[in-house]
């Protein structure tokens, strides 16, 4: 999924894999809408609940790891000169229709094919009203809305999304199927309990279009007017031109100095103590996601691509290690500048929210130590040329 912009951040403060979870975790509800829920696939395995971060955990107050003295893992290159190629930072047109593609694709309507019957694989818009023994119940109705599915795929209970193959738009028509054993009660609508387990239910549905080719609007004055100015501000085609060519070439220029300390640093290695600590935090991110979508915390990880925790945990280990690294070194240049950040630095980052921030975090430790890193990264940006 491409992003719609590239939200420019000199440095990811907090090694975040819950963050990108989340934007896709959405997801989990996409192609039907809540209320449609009852029609969907159940599972006895529990959603998780949601757990407390120790934010800070093996960090002293003033924002350093425990018992870690940097200098011992970390050699310094020189980092106070360093000359960024203008031509290697510069976006490319290619880059920049990238970038508007990316924002018009959210704007992208179906077109909407109505001439013929359903075929395995077809993605579908579709309304429907479920029942059982002749009662509607909540959670079996799609209001009239429309919710897109796939044809003959399983998401739905029982074989729902394999019955509707061969009709037509516009065709209404039964669809009869059998929850599971272990599915959940639901309610009539005066809030009586209606079993649902083990039941036949009955969805009238309606096949409202089977969805074709997307159809994008053009990047002009008007679209942008229209649906980016409320975010960004941005009035006219060109000016939000203008504004894509800049944020690329400032997160170009941040890529490249990042890849520029990665690559001429010396990390002897990564301690235990941070390494854990840091993927104890992505686990119970990990878990607290999971429940804000109210999911179990094995489908989200299914999603993804995980078998169980264990290569979730693996793969942590392996693709987020340069960023890891990456903090260590920034700390280390924070700590040879001198550049510790104060009580005062954090108040003037949190301004009102300063209190709620260190009720959140546990107290100092967490913001001092994001401070420390985005010092050490900005001394590095502030002393760099591009030419």
């Amino acid at each position: 999924m491409k992003h719609a912009m590239i939200r420019l951040a000199a440095l990811a403060l907090a090694i975040s894999m819950a963050a990108g979870l989340t934007a896709c975790g959405g997801a989990a509800s996409s192609g039907s809408t809540s209320s449609s829920s009852a029609a969907s696939g159940s599972s006895s395995t529990s959603a998780a609940s949601q757990v407390d971060i120790d934010f800070s955990k093996n960090l002293t107050e003033d924002g350093k790891w425990v018992d870690v003295n940097l200098t011992d893992y970390v050699t310094l290159p020189d980092y106070k000169n360093i000359t960024i190629p203008t031509d290697e930072i510069t976006p490319t047109e290619e880059d920049l229709e990238s970038q508007r593609q990316a924002f018009v694709e959210q704007y992208a309507t179906p077109t909407e094919i109505t001439d013929r019957a359903v075929e395995d694989g077809d993605q579908v818009n579709i309304d429907y009203v479920g029942s059982v023994d002749g009662v509607e119940f909540t959670g079996g109705n799609t209001n009239g809305a429309g919710t897109t599915v796939t044809a003959g795929s399983t998401a739905y209970v029982d074989d729902f999304l394999t019955q509707i193959i061969g009709h037509k738009p516009g065709e209404t028509f039964d669809v009869v199927v059998t929850f599971p054993e272990d599915y959940n009660d639901s309610t009539d609508a005066d809030g009586n309990t209606i079993v649902l387990a083990g039941k036949e239910a009955v969805f009238k549905t309606t096949i409202n279009y089977i969805e074709g080719d997307p159809i994008y609007p053009e990047f002009d004055d008007a679209f942008v007017a229209e649906n980016l100015q409320s975010q960004y501000g941005w009035t006219t085609a060109d000016q939000a031109n203008e504004e894509i060519k800049n944020t690329l070439t400032e997160y170009n220029k941040s890529q490249y100095l990042q890849n520029y300390l990665l690559e001429n640093a010396k990390v002897k290695e990564v301690p235990e103590v941070i390494l854990n600590t840091m993927l104890e935090q992505e686990e119970a991110n990990l878990n607290n996601t999971a429940a804000t979508n109210g999911l179990p915390v094995e489908y989200l990880l299914m999603m993804y691509g995980y078998e169980n925790m264990d290569a979730f945990r693996e793969d942590f280990k392996t693709q987020y290690t340069d960023q890891i690294k990456l903090q260590m070194i920034c700390e280390t240049i924070a700590d040879a500048e001198g550049l510790q950040p104060t009580e005062q630095d954090l108040k003037d980052a949190f301004g009102d929210n300063y209190d709620k921030a260190l009720e959140t975090y546990g107290g100092t430790a967490y913001p001092m130590h994001q401070l420390r890193i985005q010092n050490g990264y900005n001394f590095v940006v502030e002393n760099s040329t591009v030419a």
